[in-house]
């Protein structure tokens, strides 16, 4: 066994100069937030997603939300209020709580009164683990997590996998009809208990895009587009009728779909994915600003829990909550084909 008497101290010295090191860096951090993420938070959890077998142990102590939300035919608040569901579950609604835009753009952002009365609904309070799920076959869930993430809730997680993988795990579930409330029940009136909610950080609207824009390479900037290919060069239609296909200028393109597995539909490895952004033309490392788009804010909230997967810090991402639903029915903005 190595017994050198000066072992102890040079490790000793060794361990208050790392802790120097760390408490300075975490000190930078907190300096610089200025209505965006904190950047401690890359420091403090290895991955904003949580395994079936992590969220089944931490039931009960967590509050569970059902986000799911579809663009097809199928009704996430009906699916959840006739069940199965988690048990004690609750649901939320990016549609219903959305602020109402005068363009009728979906699922924008809430009022921070607004959220801090679904917290309170909820009976989440600033120190709530809350845990975020959906049914099999939803991409929205992202966008539920991101949501009140945004909107000041630090506590956050998301459930990697869907809720038939919780139910083949026997996770604890109900049946049976259970109401869910709309966002028409809540009273703003500004007295409530949940005081951590705050104007929606890390999103940028339509001016700062055109910013981006109009400066081109000179903006110091990245977008990137979630849409599939057929979309962003204008070969394939719009689902919204009468909408312009095409991209923003400058843009980059990675299709949400292609950073997750064929076969589980959850994330490829982190090495794959940042080949994937490297393909594209976007540097996951970057000091850049990266504004992630997609149709309407939803799926391009998987390319940025993508890149904070990556090892990104995710302060310097941001969320176009409009996207190509506001840019594209603009008629002064450019828009690009092929």
């Amino acid at each position: 066994m190595f017994r050198d008497p000066n072992f102890h101290t040079v490790l000793f010295l060794l361990t208050v100069a790392l802790s120097k090191a760390f408490t300075h860096r975490s000190i930078n951090h907190t300096t610089t937030r200025t209505r965006t993420l904190s950047t401690t938070t890359s420091l403090m959890m290895k991955s904003n997603l949580l395994s079936i077998p992590e969220c089944i142990e931490r039931h009960g102590d967590s509050v569970f939300v059902d986000g799911s939300w579809h663009l097809s035919s199928r009704d996430g608040r009906k699916e959840y209020e006739t069940g199965p569901r988690i048990k004690g579950a609750h649901f939320f609604d990016i549609d219903d709580v959305g602020t109402k835009h005068e363009k009728n753009l979906p699922h924008m952002m809430p009022s921070k009164e607004v959220f801090a009365n679904v917290m309170e609904k909820f009976d989440i309070t600033p120190d709530t683990d809350v845990i975020v799920y959906g049914s099999e076959g939803c991409f929205s869930i992202p966008r539920a997590f991101y949501t009140l993430r945004a909107m000041g809730h630090a506590k956050v997680h998301l459930l990697d996998g869907s809720l038939a993988d919780w139910i083949d795990a026997n996770g604890p579930t109900e049946a049976g009809p259970r109401e869910s409330f709309k966002a028409e029940d809540l009273t703003t009136d500004g007295i409530t208990k949940y005081k951590s909610s705050v104007d929606a950080i890390n999103i940028v609207d339509i001016n700062h895009v055109s910013n981006i824009v109009n400066s081109a390479e000179k903006s110091g900037s990245v977008i990137i587009d979630a849409r599939s290919a057929g979309r962003f060069f204008g070969t394939e239609p719009e689902p919204r009728p009468g909408l312009r296909g095409g991209h923003m200028p400058g843009s980059k393109n990675v299709p949400f779909n292609i950073l997750l597995d064929d076969e589980n539909k959850k994330f490829r490895p982190k090495e794959e994915m940042v080949l994937i952004f490297q393909k594209a033309g976007v540097d996951v490392d970057t000091e850049k600003e990266i504004v992630c788009t997609c149709g309407s804010g939803v799926t391009a909230c998987w390319l940025s829990l993508a890149l904070e997967e990556c090892g990104r810090d995710p302060s310097k991402t941001f969320i176009y909550d409009g996207s190509w639903i506001d840019w594209a029915s603009d008629e002064n903005t450019p828009v690009v084909l092929g």
